[in-house]
């Protein structure tokens, strides 16, 4: 299983600059041709707690990080406690500080696993070099560089490069690098039991985040203004398109909350500018009652979705998927929508690019669901999907309501010289006038509820990975794609069937499975199981073998495989 896999994990306090050293590894291993995954774990908390950044390795592309790691690194004796338990046989573990005192417990399982420990006191070896304390973090990150037997070199240059323009003293950061690198504390045999995987060439993979990858989606998609009221963890996607909307042009406005910010992306796409806004659990709920609006009104509406684990505020910094069910049946009254769920990068890009059309082409507001574990993770790809074809589906006629086979009325933009018509909450005739006669009434709902029958139609079928002659299947939705891709690396007797589209549902393969006599396995980041429960209301089908993680961690490889071997 670790053949091919190398994981380092970074453990101290928030505001120990745990993520800065844990970005700069990132790039640097980059740089060696090799492919990475990174994610980050963290309290709710400005400074304090214990957070870690943990950094997988491989020269095969990976989506998702292994339970144990080779090397530790912490900066904080909580950390060392918290982290030491999954760390490898014949693994270091280099601590910032002086020596600790270990528990018993602790003492045998060093003894018993060989453990290295390193000691290692950057700050002061920093503060030797010309560097300050900050630094220390440099002395730490070319210590792990000389463990993986790296060319020093490519760590400078990597540093140096995302250190460009601030006010920083490069020689002093490079003396601490390579202060770190030749330490007299770092021995041939630390490194017998790390194994970095061996690299299939140079190139450099791009390195994003799922939060990032839907920023550029929507920004290719034609999205030209984003209203939002940050909330972890979609405020990055805030935070990206504000630091590059002088590049882009784009309309970034910050409003006094969630409300708002519905209500001007309805007003915007309603006067025919694609709008974004995203939120989390909480700022959904307060966004509803404008979805609904959308819904009755056929404005075209997209929002993100970025899910954390639990109801209330929860376990704000945490993934899950405990959102399905408000996604697809939160709001007032009978209306139409789509739901979709992204799993890694390169489906945020492409997913957030077909919300925008399928929101204009079907009138409907579209929510795009993602994780914590997605949104703030470092992939790292190839390159990113085509951009898709904007089709925005705009038809003049007298009629914005015209009852239609399909359900799916002419819609065009308010503009001087066309016809004008009524955009209205209430129940409507074709030509936009309230009506609360019966059968005006139901024509009308009847209309929009085929729109949802054409939009079925038209998505895809949710896709299987791996052998497809294998007697397991897993099915799921969102990040649980990434540890069940991982797996089916080392497992050739599994396959994984990922669902895209959420709402409406096209669930015929899993039928399909169960008629071939197949072992199907449901996965889910969420107690109720949602999805299943979901596709048992919309099909009847109901999943017997169910597996549920809720903890506000995410599926891991190792999970998958204990779960098999159990």
């Amino acid at each position: 299983m670790n053949s091919n896999r190398l994981a380092v994990k970074f453990g101290g306090a928030s505001g120990q600059g745990i993520n800065t050293a844990g970005r700069m590894l990132t790039q640097s291993i980059n740089r060696t041709g090799l492919y990475t995954f990174s994610t980050r774990e963290y309290p709710s908390l400005i400074k304090g707690g214990i957070a870690s950044y943990q950094v997988d390795v491989s020269n095969k592309e990976i989506f998702s990080s292994k339970r144990k790691y080779q090397i530790l690194c912490t900066m904080s004796e909580a950390s060392f406690h918290k982290y030491l338990p999954n760390l490898s046989e014949n693994g270091v573990i280099i601590h910032d500080g002086e020596e600790m005192e270990l528990t018993p417990e602790e003492e045998i399982h060093i003894q018993k696993n060989n453990l290295h420990i390193v000691y290692l006191h950057s700050e002061k070896i920093a503060l030797e070099n010309g560097g300050t304390e900050i630094m220390g973090n440099a002395v730490l990150l070319g210590f792990i560089w000389k463990l993986l037997k790296q060319d020093p070199q490519i760590l400078v240059e990597e540093v140096l490069e995302m250190l460009s323009g601030k006010d920083i003293d490069t020689e002093a950061e490079t003396k601490c690098l390579l202060a770190g690198y030749n330490h007299p504390l770092y021995r041939e045999e630390l490194s017998h039991g790390i194994q970095l995987p061996t690299s299939a060439g140079t190139h450099r993979s791009l390195l994003i985040t799922g939060n990032e990858a839907i920023a550029l989606g929507a920004l290719a998609a034609g999205m030209r203004a984003f209203y939002g009221y940050p909330m972890t963890p979609a405020t990055s996607i805030f935070k990206f398109l504000g630091d590059t909307a002088h590049q882009s042009k784009i309309v970034i406005k910050q409003a006094e909350n969630e409300i708002t910010a519905a209500l001007m992306s309805m007003g915007s796409m309603y006067m025919g500018t694609r709008a974004l806004t995203a939120t989390s659990g909480g700022g959904f709920d307060l966004m509803i009652e404008t979805i609904s609006c959308c819904g009755m009104s056929e404005t075209p509406l997209v929002v993100v979705l970025a899910q954390r684990i639990g109801s209330g505020t929860g376990v704000p910094t945490w993934t899950g998927s405990g959102d399905l069910y408000t996604a697809v049946k939160g709001g007032h009254g009978d209306f139409p929508r789509c739901v979709i769920s992204v799993s890694d990068a390169t489906s945020c890009f492409s997913l957030i690019q077909k919300a925008f059309n399928i929101a204009e082409k079907f009138q409907l507001p579209v929510i795009l669901l993602s994780e914590k574990q997605i949104a703030e993770s470092i992939y790292s790809v190839e390159k990113l999907p085509r951009v898709e074809k904007i089709d925005r589906n705009i038809v003049s006629s007298s009629k914005r309501y015209e009852i239609t086979d399909s359900g799916i009325s002419p819609r065009w933009i308010p503009t001087k010289g066309l016809q004008p018509y009524i955009h209205t909450s209430d129940e409507h005739t074709e030509d936009g006038h309230s009506t609360e006669e019966e059968v005006e009434v139901k024509a009308m709902s009847d209309k929009r509820l085929r729109k949802v029958l054409s939009l079925k139609n038209e998505i895809p079928e949710p896709t299987l990975y791996g052998n497809p002659s294998s007697e397991t299947v897993f099915i799921g939705y969102g990040s649980t794609k990434n540890a069940l891709l991982d797996t089916i690396q080392l497992n050739e007797n599994i396959s994984y069937l990922h669902f895209d589209y959420i709402y409406p549902l096209k669930a015929d393969k899993v039928q399909h499975l169960l008629d071939d006599g197949k072992r199907v396995i449901l996965l889910e980041s969420n107690q109720d199981g949602q999805f299943g429960k979901l596709l048992a209301e919309e099909t009847g089908i109901k999943l017997k073998e169910q597996y549920f993680k809720y903890d506000g961690r995410a599926f891991s490889v190792d999970d998958i495989l204990d779960y098999l071997n159990r």
